[in-house]
C-alpha cells in the first residue's frame, strides 16, 4: 500500500512538471466568425456629435438594399464601416435615407452617430425601407407618418403607384439654434424604378411614377400650403426630363415631377441645375441622369444657401471601390440658414 501510494504521487508530481512546462493552458478555439466580427466592429469608429450652427444640412442618400441580404455589396460589415465614414465627413443635421432593410438595420448605422436618433418607414411591407435619421443636438421630433389622405383620383391606387407600398415618409420637426425655433415638414420618396421587360411596362412604370408626383404635388398644395416643405429622395427619374423615352431615345418624355418643376411659385425643385450641368449621383457615371433629388416650397426660397445643393463626390476619393462596396448612389446635399427669425419662432426662455 505505502510503494503504490509513493508511485503515484511520483506520477502526480511528474505530470504537473509536464503541464506547467508546456505554457499557458487550454483554451477553447474561438469561433472565426465572431471574431472577425468582433474585428470589424473595432474598426468602425464613433462619430463625434454635431453641434448646432444655425445652418439645416440635409441629405438624400440611397443606400444600395442596407441590410437585405440580398441586394446590396456582399460585406454588410464593410458596408457599414463605410456609411459611417461617409456620415462622418457630411456632419449633416437630416439624412433621408432609401433601401433600408427595417428598423434593426437603421439601427447599425445610427449606434455609430453620437448624438443621432433615426427611423425606418414602418408602413412600407417590403424590405427597401425610406428613413429619416436626425441630429438630437438640433432637432426635436415632433410627428412622423405615411402620407395617405391624397385626392380621391389618387386614392385606389395610391400604394401602386409607389412601386407596391413605398408611399411618402414624412417627418415634421422643430430645428432649434440658440433662443431660435423653426418648424419643417420633410418628406422622403423612393419612386417607381424605371424597369420592365417590355416596352408596356416601361411606359406602366413611368405612369405610375407621372401618378405619384401628381398625388404628392396636389397634396402638399392642399394640406400643407404653409409648411416649410424639404421634399428628398430618389425620384428615379430626372426633373429636366424624364429618363423614360417613347419609340426612340432621341424623343425622352416630360420629367413626371412636372408639376413641381412648373409650379415656381410654390416649389423650387433644387437640384434641376445639377441636372442641367450634365451631373450625376449614380455610380458608374455611365448613368449620366441625376434621379436623387432635392424640391423645396416657397417659405424656404430665401433660407436656402445658394450653391449649397451639390452631389457629394468625395466618398469616392476616400473609399475604395465605392459602387461595389458601399452604393451604387452619392450623396446629394442642401442647406438651409435659419438664422433670419422673421419665419422662426423666438424662444424668450
Amino acid at each position: 500500500m505505502n510503494l503504490s501510494f509513493q508511485k503515484l504521487s511520483y506520477f502526480l508530481t511528474a505530470l504537473l512538471f509536464v503541464l506547467a512546462s508546456c505554457g499557458t493552458p487550454y483554451q477553447a478555439e474561438e469561433d472565426p466568425d465572431e471574431e472577425q466580427e468582433e474585428e470589424q466592429e473595432e474598426q468602425i469608429e464613433q462619430n463625434d456629435p454635431v453641434s448646432p450652427d444655425g445652418v439645416l444640412e440635409t441629405v438624400t442618400w440611397n443606400l444600395l438594399g442596407f441590410g437585405t441580404g440580398f441586394t446590396g455589396p456582399s460585406d454588410w460589415d464593410l458596408q457599414t464601416k463605410n456609411i459611417v465614414e461617409v456620415v462622418d465627413s457630411l456632419d449633416a443635421d437630416l439624412y433621408a435615407f432609401q433601401e433600408v432593410a427595417d428598423q434593426e438595420a437603421l439601427n447599425n448605422i445610427v449606434q455609430y452617430m453620437d448624438g443621432y436618433s433615426g427611423f425606418t418607414a414602418s408602413h412600407v411591407p417590403r424590405s427597401q425601407k425610406m428613413a429619416f435619421v436626425y441630429n438630437t443636438n438640433t432637432i426635436d421630433s415632433l410627428e412622423a407618418g405615411s402620407i395617405e389622405d391624397v385626392r380621391e383620383e389618387y386614392q385606389n391606387d395610391w400604394s401602386f403607384y409607389w412601386a407596391s407600398g413605398r408611399t411618402p415618409l414624412f417627418f415634421r420637426f422643430n430645428y432649434t439654434y440658440e433662443n431660435t425655433t423653426q418648424e419643417f415638414y420633410a418628406v422622403v420618396i423612393h419612386g417607381k424604378a424605371n424597369t420592365g421587360s417590355s416596352a408596356e411596362e416601361y411606359t406602366e412604370a413611368y405612369e405610375r411614377r407621372k401618378k405619384a408626383a401628381e398625388g404628392l404635388y396636389y397634396y402638399l398644395l392642399d394640406n400643407k400650403p404653409e409648411a416649410n416643405v424639404i421634399l428628398l429622395g430618389d425620384y428615379n427619374d430626372d426633373v429636366d426630363e424624364s429618363i423614360y423615352y417613347e419609340e426612340s431615345p432621341d424623343n425622352y418624355a416630360q420629367t413626371p415631377y412636372y408639376q413641381f418643376v412648373n409650379d415656381t411659385d410654390d416649389f423650387d425643385v433644387i437640384t434641376k441645375e445639377l441636372s442641367d450641368a450634365g451631373e450625376t449621383a449614380s455610380v458608374p457615371e455611365e448613368y449620366t441622369d441625376l434621379i436623387d433629388h432635392i424640391t423645396i416650397s416657397d417659405e424656404l426660397f430665401d433660407e436656402h444657401i445658394q450653391n449649397s445643393t451639390e452631389v457629394y463626390y468625395n466618398p469616392q476619393s476616400y473609399i475604395e471601390n465605392y459602387g461595389n462596396t458601399t452604393s451604387d448612389h452619392l450623396p446629394v446635399w442642401a442647406k438651409f440658414d435659419i438664422t433670419t427669425t422673421s419665419k422662426s419662432q423666438v424662444n424668450n426662455q
